[in-house]
């Protein structure tokens, strides 16, 4: 679901699911409906259902923009709702406008004037004419002094106090502390970048509006939100923390190493992937790193030495900025950084072991039906999650003919909160995380144009299940193939295990709005998920270094989950 207010929803916590799409265009005529069905890449073909003949009187609905609403781009916007019946004809603002069978419109047109500011429809049936005013709001012209403006109103105000420390603590105070992360971003209002552990003490150095500004280290500052966290502020005669790494140990166990770094107190911290290697930053910190004990491996049988983790390598960057390279036998499959009371605690997984004949067999796969809250609306009223729901479930009942586990993080049409979702998947111990969403567009993008099936991961070690899973829903949806993308979204941010959001069709679309109301094309979109997955965890199939997961203590399921089994869970 893309929406041009999804920068606020986000704040707000609901999910928000970003596509990448083309430019805008003027408009002219529209384009025909037909156009909407536009196939994939060779030889796929739409599987897409007629859409059913709808007779009655004229309705007109409009669905989006919302009476009322700010239309945010300047040239062209697109307009959807219905008129009830398929038998009417339509103009908007003087220019027609195609209805399909089920009365579904959808129109991209010129942005009404400012001395408007409405649409006006007329829907005509036989002798009957039916007409409506739908008003909006839009932007005024564009003023340099009022660019300006805003330009020195978001500037940073150095923070009068230079020795002000505060403790950031996570406001969801719902999760355990190694779900409770705050988020820091590189300018105010900007993406999410660094993820801190609640109760990391750091330097204010300014302000912006909504916002503080925060030391990491001497020569790196990022942005807090003050929505996002409760600032306590520690009595001015307190020493700023020393951080000072000592001992590293490297401990085997049966589904992960730890990699435990004994350090007095929460540093800022980033984790990159490169290549076998795990990178992790520790900003405000100093290494003074003697010792690096590998502790025994794991009894069992004769075989390979338990090396997931071959070495342990540090360097300070620079003078209060330590680096530890975590060197791999493989590439990452999945890790979770944790602070417990021997400090910082790097978790590295093992991947599973796999039978490439039967590769999702033994596997726990959490399936993520996505919204409510929020969510996209079609033509013809179809709510995003009602159709996300009914698709997870066809990919439940797949996956469980397949051999797996299954954790739903949605059963019921009722909310559920955006940033549980993904605590779910960890606290199952899943082997992969799939969320199933419909996608729409913002204002100023062509539909006609910006529509198909796209695929979103964000940890780099997701970038082989989002090919996997979107090639598998190419396959067997026939949409135009709009490839995989990056983007920073909650469901993607996961790092104890691959994951990845569909978008596998446009609601906006009246013809895959129509298709998605079927059980024929959910079970299309549902099986190319599965086969993604099966594809994916094919090519994890072979020897694997270390020995089988074992059972660690059970997690009861959560009350909006559903699990065929109790999987272990990842950590504390």
């Amino acid at each position: 679901m893309r929406r041009p207010f999804a920068g606020a929803l986000a704040a707000a916590g609901f999910s928000v699911v970003l596509a990448a799409c083309g430019t805008p265009r003027p408009a002219t005529a529209p384009v025909p409906a037909a156009a909407a069905a536009a196939p994939g890449p060779a030889g796929a073909t739409p599987v897409l259902p007629p859409i059913p003949h709808v007779t009655g009187p004229i309705t007109i609905s409009v669905v989006y923009p919302r009476p009322g609403a700010l239309i945010t781009s300047r040239d062209s916007n697109f307009i959807l709702g219905s008129v009830g019946t398929g038998d009417a004809t339509l103009t908007i603002n003087g220019t027609p406008v195609p209805v399909r069978a089920n009365g579904a419109f959808l129109a991209w047109l010129p942005v009404p004037d400012s001395a408007t500011s409405r649409y006006d429809l007329m829907a005509v049936q036989g002798t009957d004419t039916v007409r409506a005013i739908h008003p909006v709001r839009v932007l005024p012209p564009v003023s340099l002094l009022d660019t300006l403006g805003d330009t020195v109103a978001a500037l940073p105000r150095p923070f009068p106090d230079s020795n002000r420390y505060v403790v950031i603590m996570s406001a969801d105070t719902s999760l355990s502390d190694t779900d409770r992360t705050v988020i820091a971003r590189p300018v105010a209002g900007g993406t999410y970048k660094w993820f801190l552990f609640s109760g990391t003490v750091l330097q204010v150095t300014g302000r912006s509006p909504g916002y503080e500004r925060v030391r990491l280290d001497e020569a790196l500052d990022a942005w807090i939100s003050l929505g996002d966290v409760r600032t306590v502020t520690l009595p001015p005669a307190t020493r700023p923390p020393q951080r000072v790494v000592g001992e590293v140990r490297v401990v085997p166990a049966a589904g992960w190493e730890d990699v435990v770094l004994a350090v007095g107190d929460r540093p800022p911290y980033q984790v990159e992937e490169d290549g076998n290697d795990l990178v992790l930053t520790l900003y405000s910190t100093q290494a003074s790193t003697g010792l690096i004990h590998y502790v025994g491996r794991l009894s069992g049988p004769p075989g390979p030495p338990d090396t997931l983790v071959e070495s342990v390598t540090w360097s300070q960057e620079t003078r209060d900025r330590a680096r530890y390279t975590i060197h791999l036998s493989q590439p990452p499959y999945g890790y979770l950084a944790m602070w417990t009371s021997s400090g910082f605690v790097l978790r590295v997984r093992r991947p599973p072991v796999v039978d490439a004949h039967a590769p999702l067999v033994g596997l726990t796969i959490a399936v993520d039906a996505g919204h409510p809250p929020a969510g996209s609306t079609g033509p013809t009223g179809l709510y995003e999650p009602v159709p996300t729901l009914a698709i997870a479930q066809q990919v439940e009942a797949m996956l469980i003919a397949h051999g797996a586990a299954v954790v739903m993080t949605r059963t019921t049409p009722d909310p559920v909160n955006l940033n549980a979702r993904p605590v779910m998947a960890r606290r199952f111990n899943a082997n992969a995380l799939v969320s199933i969403h419909l996608n729409a567009l913002p204002d100023g993008m062509n539909p006609y144009v910006s529509h198909g099936t796209g695929s979103y991961f964000f940890q780099p070690h997701s970038v082989t299940l989002a090919r996997a899973v979107q090639a598998g829903m190419v396959h067997e949806m026939g949409l135009r193939d709009l490839g995989i993308h990056y983007d920073n979204l909650a469901l993607v941010r996961p790092t104890w295990m691959p994951s990845v959001l569909c978008e596998g069709a446009f609601i906006i679309i009246p013809e895959q709005e129509a298709a998605l109301r079927t059980t024929e094309f959910q079970a299309a979109y549902a099986r190319g998920v599965v086969e993604g997955l099966e594809s994916y965890f094919r090519t994890l199939a072979g020897p694997v270094a270390g020995p089988v997961t074992a059972g660690a203590p059970p997690v009861a399921p959560d009350t909006t989950t559903r699990a065929t089994t109790t999987p272990p869970a990842a950590g504390p």
